[in-house]
């Protein structure tokens, strides 16, 4: 990894801590499948890594979100020193909102879950776009080609020579972008509505779907927001169909650090993808 790597300036020095609540978020079951409502789509981690632990298995990631979130450049967690796996990961599991809300962002959340293997596959669907993309895929019980991670040290700052950061491995992960950047990105593979159902039809890992509301109306889009997002909505439907039984949903208002969606329509959407999620699994 090149010396150039432009490290994000964090808020604070990198602790565990277990920080201060902001919006709070809400649980609810519906079909027998837990759907939480969080704000930004990075203060998911804790349920992915809950999962991760509850299964001792890595999840397979479904992303319904105008974004990728794949950017790189995270403070990595304590060293595991010889711990095993899981029983490093339980341990670190009441700091892991301050982690996912004073570490990373809405934009490179995905990196860590990769990292400490709880992540096995993700495949992000784009309702803007009509596409789906795959980093890594799952096959029965297996996943390949994921993308690949390293941790790397901050030399800028003496004081903090002792910083980890996670980044893709740029050795054994082919990415969009300079690979000094924090946005680069895995390339992902390219893959059509079939090949996603045969995916996940075979599919024997735990499924996780993350769905940021910013995928049915976003800032920078035109035309009413109720039509706009009926079109849009049928595209994730095919989506979620193709998922037979999520171990959880998370539903991201993308609010917080930044609008990603307009602040008057964002309770209308959100009420119509959980209408949608009724209306596929309920």
């Amino acid at each position: 990894m090149s010396a150039k790597m432009d490290f994000p300036v964090l808020r604070s020095d990198f602790s565990l801590s277990t920080g201060s609540s902001r919006f709070s978020h809400l649980e609810q079951c519906i079909g027998g499948i837990k759907t939480v409502i969080i704000d930004p789509h990075n203060e998911i981690i804790p349920y992915w890594f809950k999962e991760f632990l509850r299964h001792k298995s890595s999840l397979i990631v479904v992303r319904i979100d105008a974004h990728h979130d794949m950017s790189q450049c995270c403070p990595a967690l304590p060293a595991r020193e010889g711990r095993e796996k899981f029983e490093f990961l339980a341990r670190l599991m009441p700091h892991l909102q301050d982690y996912c809300r004073e570490k990373v962002n809405e934009g490179n959340f995905t990196c860590p879950g990769f990292h400490y293997g709880v992540i096995g596959a993700l495949y992000h669907f784009s309702p803007l776009e009509n596409q789906i993309d795959a980093y890594g895929r799952v096959s029965g019980s297996e996943t390949i080609d994921a993308p690949r991670t390293a941790e790397i040290r901050d030399h800028s700052n003496a004081r903090k020579s002792q910083r980890k950061w996670i980044v893709w491995d740029e050795a054994l992960t082919r990415l969009k972008g300079d690979s000094y950047c924090a946005k680069s990105s895995p390339v992902p593979q390219k893959l059509t509505l079939n090949d996603f159902k045969s995916d996940l039809q075979d599919c024997l890992l735990p499924i996780a779907v993350g769905f940021d509301l910013d995928g049915l109306y976003g800032n920078d889009d035109r035309g009413p927001p109720d039509e706009v997002v009926k079109k849009r909505l049928a595209g994730v439907r095919s989506i979620l169909e193709s998922v037979a039984r999520p171990q959880f949903i998370c539903l991201a208002r993308s609010q917080t650090p930044r609008s990603y969606i307009p602040a008057k329509v964002v309770d209308r959407v959100q009420e119509s993808a959980l209408g949608l999620i009724k209306e596929v699994y309920d």
